[in-house]
C-alpha cells in the first residue's frame, strides 16, 4: 500500500506554522558558522522610520506597512518599501531623505506591505541592487528582476561594512532580517514582520556573531499573541540585555503596551517619522 498519509500531515504542519508563527531552521548551512571576522563595525548608524502604521506627527502618511531608511557610516539603504509607491515618495520627501543616494535595498519578505513601494524606487533608482531571501515567491522575484538587480541571499551574508543579513529564516514565509554592527555597542537588528518569531531572530544573530544585541526595531507580528508568548519574548530581550526595543508595524497595541511595562526604559515608542541614532 502506498504511504501517502504523510502528505496531509505535512500540509497540516505548514498551516499550523503559518497561523501560529512556528519557527523553523534556516535553509541548510552549518549552524556553527561565525561571521565576526568579516563583519567589521561601523562608528554610527542612523535609522529613520519612513513608513509605519503607527501614527507620527506632521504631514507624514501612516499606512499598514514598514520601510526603514538606514545610514551606516557612508552606506545608505532602504529596508523594505511599505505598501504603496506614492506613500513612500511622499514620506521620503517630507523627511528630506535623498533616495537617489541609497546604495541598495533589502526586502525582508514577499508580502505586499513590504514590497508595494518598489515602483517608486524602480523609477528613481533603476538597476539598483535588491537583496531578497532565497525561497521568496518567484512571481515577486521575477517582477523585481525586470528593472532591478536582484540578489537572492541563501545564508547569513555580510552585504556591506557592518551590515549582515540573517539569510532566509522560515515562519510560514521565508524572511530575512538585517543587523548593523556598531562599534562598542553591538548589533542593531531590523525586522520586517518577524514571521520566524522575533525571539528566534534575535537569538539567531547573537549565536552566529557572538556579539551583544544593542537594539531591535521593526515588526514583531504579535497581534493576538498570548501573554505567555509576550513574557517569553520579554525574557529573551532581558536575558540578552537588549538596551533599546522599538516594536512597530505588526506588533500590535496590546504587545506594545506589555513591552512598555515589562521592559521599562528599554522600551521605545516607535512610529512613522522617528529617527534613531546609535554611535560608539
Amino acid at each position: 500500500m502506498r504511504r501517502t498519509w504523510f502528505i496531509p500531515v505535512l500540509i497540516a504542519l505548514a498551516i499550523l506554522g503559518y497561523v501560529f508563527g512556528f519557527s523553523y531552521p534556516p535553509l541548510s548551512y552549518p549552524e556553527n558558522d561565525r561571521y565576526v571576522e568579516e563583519l567589521r563595525p561601523v562608528d554610527k548608524v542612523e535609522i529613520v522610520v519612513v513608513v509605519d502604521n503607527n501614527r507620527g506627527s506632521g504631514n507624514l502618511i501612516s499606512v499598514w506597512g514598514i520601510s526603514l531608511f538606514v545610514k551606516a557610516d557612508d552606506v545608505s539603504f532602504l529596508f523594505d518599501t511599505g505598501p504603496d509607491p506614492e506613500v513612500l515618495e511622499h514620506n521620503v520627501n517630507i523627511l528630506k531623505i535623498d533616495v537617489g543616494d541609497i546604495d541598495f535595498i533589502v526586502i525582508s519578505h514577499e508580502h505586499g506591505d513590504h514590497v508595494g513601494g518598489m515602483p517608486y524606487l524602480e523609477r528613481v533608482k533603476p538597476g539598483i541592487t535588491v537583496y531578497v531571501p532565497r525561497g521568496m515567491d518567484m512571481k515577486t522575484v521575477n517582477y523585481l528582476m525586470k528593472n532591478l538587480k536582484v540578489v537572492e541571499v541563501e545564508r547569513p551574508k555580510v552585504i556591506a561594512r557592518g551590515v549582515v543579513s540573517s539569510g532566509p529564516l522560515y515562519g510560514g514565509v521565508y524572511e530575512q532580517a538585517v543587523a548593523i554592527y556598531v562599534k562598542n555597542r553591538g548589533l542593531v537588528i531590523l525586522t520586517g514582520c518577524s514571521h520566524p518569531r522575533v525571539e528566534y531572530i534575535v537569538s539567531f544573530f547573537h549565536n552566529i556573531t557572538e556579539l551583544p544585541i544593542y537594539a531591535v526595531i521593526g515588526g514583531f507580528h504579535l497581534s493576538g499573541a498570548e501573554m505567555e508568548r509576550l513574557e517569553k519574548i520579554a525574557n529573551v530581550f532581558l536575558s540578552l540585555d537588549v538596551k533599546m526595543v522599538y516594536p512597530i508595524h505588526c506588533t500590535g497595541d496590546v504587545a506594545r503596551e506589555f513591552f512598555s511595562k515589562s521592559l521599562g526604559s528599554r522600551y521605545k515608542d516607535g512610529h512613522v517619522g522617528i529617527k534613531v541614532e546609535i554611535e560608539e
